[in-house]
């Protein structure tokens, strides 16, 4: 491989990977015509002997799409990390390079080439064409608990709507804790940096002003290490902070995607005088139903105190003490074995909302869905699979006709009229919540 022209220094302690403040490097934002890589994430630092390491990349100040392909150099030679290029994908969302394998000891090199996806680069090697490249300067360390904090483990964290919380990184060691964290944050679709978007906590939260895919790199740090004081030190009234250098013992990336939560009406709520008491009426809507179709039963709640007796869903209760239009319960809902569904306040005389998340459509094309068919007494036996995440169940239909009932992804259901192996038939991927997620084609497969 030819000397690289452009060098995307960068540097930490321990992984000798000059990424400014935050462990990743962000290239400074100018329109350009061919694709340059703007941003290298690295997944973990330190990284330690016997450690593997994952890195992602984004080309944000190009339009349109592009694709990569990289090369570690192990101090010795380099090594292809992809399969030549990889898929076309949008410079501006993020891309996740192959997991590389183990490291060894010592200063070792990343170079990561980009360019227009479907055409042949600008320039060219021995190696191949490519119209930009970066190179990271990576050190593989030996472990040390008394001055390093490990970070390699798997990162603990929860996304509600536009809220993510960072819980911990799992297995965190080295250096004693207790562990704080704070997080920094890159929006893809810009390349800009909002560092500091929390002060070191236990359990550091950050709320999103518009949806999309970020990269948050999360510094981890304890006040037994000697990088504390420095931390300490600096202005932290100042959360957006041209540095952070020196403030952090180990970071972890993490890539996620946040989405804005809908209102969705679940029921309707009327109360009215009555000689003892008032009498309360819940009412499922059409999207309380779809939300969860299994509600039968409610029950009225003042804080944790009932109210009321458990009722059918639809028929008045009486509930004592008396309430009035506007008085704020809870309404619990049930199945019909009693097994509580969900809680939600609500003003008496009003609806009972809950924010979710929209099911974002799925690319059919991108879900791998298998169907086995064998002749049956009636009709026939269906069994389908699929790796969809968050699909738990199926139906199988003809067009728009359905040919059977829901059934659990893995367990045969039957369809009618019969099919048989070759046949083509619609399938319908449904998550926990009943809601239709994906549909796709597949032709039926005759089972073993």
């Amino acid at each position: 491989m030819k000397r690289i022209k452009r060098t995307l220094s960068i540097f930490m302690a321990a992984l000798f990977v000059m990424v400014g403040v935050l462990g990743n490097v962000t290239a400074k934002a100018e329109a350009v015509v061919v694709p340059v890589v703007n941003y290298v994430g690295v997944e973990h630092s330190p990284l330690v002997v016997g450690d593997t390491e994952k890195f992602t990349v984004t080309s944000s100040k190009y339009e349109g799409l592009v694709q990569y392909r990289a090369f570690l150099f192990d101090g010795k030679q380099w090594n292809e990390l992809t399969s030549g290029y990889g898929a076309a994908v949008d410079s501006k969302t993020p891309y996740a390079l192959p997991e590389t394998k183990k490291f060894t000891l010592g200063k070792q090199q990343l170079s990561v080439w980009v360019k227009k996806a479907g055409k042949t680069g600008v320039k060219s090697n021995k190696n191949g064409d490519f119209d930009s490249y970066y190179v990271a300067e990576l050190n593989c360390v030996a472990k040390d608990d008394a001055n390093r904090v490990y970070a390699d483990g798997k990162a603990d964290y929860t996304v509600n709507g536009m809220k993510l919380t960072f819980n911990k990184i799992e297995g965190i060691g080295g250096i004693e804790g207790p562990y704080k964290y704070a997080m920094h944050i890159m929006d893809p679709s810009t390349g800009v940096w909002t560092k500091r978007v929390t002060t070191y906590q236990e359990t550091p939260s950050y709320t999103f002003t518009k949806p999309g895919t970020y990269m948050v790199v999360i510094h981890a740090n304890t006040e037994k290490s000697t990088t504390w004081g420095k931390y300490l030190a600096q202005d932290r009234t100042d959360h957006n902070q041209g540095s952070t250098y020196g403030t952090y013992e180990a970071w972890k990336t993490i890539m996620l995607t946040v989405r804005a939560e809908d209102t969705v009406k679940v029921f309707d709520t009327t109360v009215k005088e009555a000689t003892f008491g008032s009498l309360v009426n819940v009412t499922m809507t059409a999207d309380g139903i779809k939300n969860f179709a299994t509600a039968t039963q409610y029950q009225i709640f003042n804080g944790t105190s009932a109210i009321s007796s458990m009722s059918n869903l639809g028929t008045a209760t009486t509930v004592f003490p008396a309430k009035v239009s506007g008085d704020k319960v809870s309404v619990k809902l049930f199945d019909a074995s009693a097994k509580e569904l969900k809680v939600i306040e609500a003003a008496l005389g009003q609806s009972g909302t809950i924010a979710v998340v929209p099911v974002e459509p799925v690319d059919p094309s991108t879900v791998e869905v298998k169907a086995t068919v064998k002749p049956a007494t009636f009709g026939s036996l269906v069994t389908v699979t699929s790796t969809l995440k968050d699909a738990v169940k199926y139906q199988v239909f003809n067009g728009t006709e359905a040919l059977s009932a829901i059934e659990v992804l893995g367990t045969a259901t039957t369809v009618f009229p019969g099919k048989a192996s070759g046949d083509k038939v619609n399938v319908k991927l449904i998550n926990e919540a009943g809601t239709v997620i994906a549909t796709n084609e597949v032709a039926l497969v005759a089972a073993n």
